[in-house]
């Protein structure tokens, strides 16, 4: 029996067989492969499809701890987060840019961080401890506010 079986299996028959039986395996069984392309993203800004994990570190982000969160209040930083996602894809297609030696002198010139009216390295150490900030994370946003006044 085994060798009728191997006979058959090199046969054209037994290569359509083969063929009849993989193409359902390959449109229907691997199904959720092609279709999980879109199941994970919340919105899609321009061809950029923007993720669920994304907004959900937005919402980490913008929600002080402890809040409640209701619809009202998700509505709300949705539409802010597709607003920011909008005002980002507008400053990278006019190339906006803001060199390290601005931001130092924004920075420098902010008021909260001035002793005897002069920047002071200290005062802006306790402000970033004081607010629980990284110096790379501030600095980012600080550059992302101006660059946003820009276009306004």
């Amino acid at each position: 029996m085994l060798s009728s079986i191997r006979r058959f299996s090199h046969t054209i028959y037994a290569k359509i067989f083969l063929f009849i039986v993989a193409i359902p395996f390959i449109f229907w069984g691997m199904g959720n492969i092609f279709s999980s392309g879109n199941q994970k993203v919340i919105v899609t800004i321009e061809k950029e499809k923007v993720s669920t994990q994304e907004f959900i570190t937005y919402l980490n982000a913008y929600i002080p701890s402890g809040q409640e969160i209701d619809d009202k209040l998700i509505d709300k930083l949705l539409s802010d987060f597709i607003a920011d996602k909008l005002i980002s894809n507008e400053i990278k297609s006019y190339n906006i840019n803001l060199s390290e030696n601005s931001l130092a002198k924004i920075i420098k010139n902010e008021k909260t961080f001035r002793k005897q009216n002069t920047f002071s390295r200290i005062e802006y150490e306790k402000f970033l401890v004081k607010n629980s900030l990284n110096a790379i994370i501030f600095e980012a946003n600080v550059s992302r506010q101006e660059k946003k006044k820009t276009i306004a």
